[in-house]
């Protein structure tokens, strides 16, 4: 009777095996489960220039949302939702809305419905991402329609029961800038590139967008997909020349559709003096 002689696979067949698994858990980690879904993450902001009136004001943060990509309706819906049960008193919107340079009425309208269900106690912000500059008819069209107020290199005095002003500065650029900034007030900006932030002064925080968190991050490493305007500055937070630099991870995905321990957020501030 003949022996059966078993065959063990070889050496080199079992890890490359093992790699094509790995790749392919990956893959379905970094295109579909870290790109759905989003975190809320909650900063309380300490500053002792902030005026007593506005300790515990909740800004909502969010950005970067390229509809068309992996952002899709639902997901935008579950966005406007969980910013609403913040009951923020400002909302602020950094830019890059539409993924795709062509927006047809569709797109518009439906942004327009979204944005307007927004609720915010004092006053919703905005400013242009480098996206937005594509179909920027468009988006001012869906800003203004929506109730939110488009800081293109302006600045808004925001007053809640006290004669002392927070001033919120929305720019574009950063040529010629200098006068948004002489009142003294406590200043937000906003801007859509954080690597802005190298010609900005006097302000006392700076909200951003922009840089996703660099996209894929990389465990104690950080994110390391740099782009124009945020090559400099890419993970959520740094201090420049005593300014408070917060940049949001955004809720999209951009060139590529894929994230990697990065999931899309918003960000919930809440501003104190002590």
């Amino acid at each position: 009777m003949e022996k059966k002689v078993k065959v063990k696979p070889r050496r080199g067949l079992k890890i490359l095996l093992f790699l094509i698994i790995v790749f392919f858990v990956f893959f379905l980690y970094a295109r579909y489960i870290n790109t759905s879904g989003f975190v809320v993450k909650e900063i309380a902001i300490v500053d002792a220039e902030l005026n007593d009136s506005y300790n515990g004001l909740k800004i909502a943060h969010f950005s970067d949302i390229h509809y068309g990509r992996t952002t899709l309706e639902e997901d935008l819906g579950e966005v406007i939702e969980s910013i609403n049960e913040m009951r923020p008193d400002i909302i602020v919107f950094t830019g890059d809305l539409f993924d795709d340079d062509a927006v047809s009425e569709d797109d518009v309208d439906l942004m327009i419905r979204y944005f307007s269900e927004l609720d915010a106690r004092l006053f919703k912000f905005a400013v242009i991402g480098d996206y937005d500059k594509n179909y920027l008819d468009s988006y001012q069209k869906i800003l203004e329609e929506s109730g939110f107020i488009l800081l293109d290199n302006e600045s808004k005095l925001v007053y809640d029961n006290s004669s002392e002003a927070i001033n919120f500065v929305g720019l574009t650029n950063t040529s010629d800038i200098s006068s948004l900034y002489e009142n003294n007030n406590f200043t937000i900006t906003l801007v859509h590139e954080p690597d802005s932030i190298k010609n900005i002064s006097g302000s006392n925080i700076v909200l951003s967008g922009h840089s996703m968190g660099g996209q894929i991050k990389i465990p104690f490493i950080g994110g390391i997909i740099k782009k124009t305007g945020a090559e400099t500055y890419v993970n959520d937070y740094y201090e420049v020349d005593s300014q408070k630099l917060y940049i949001s991870n955004g809720i999209g995905t951009e060139n590529f559709s894929f994230r990697t321990f990065n999931k899309p957020s918003i960000t919930l501030y809440r501003l104190y003096n002590y």
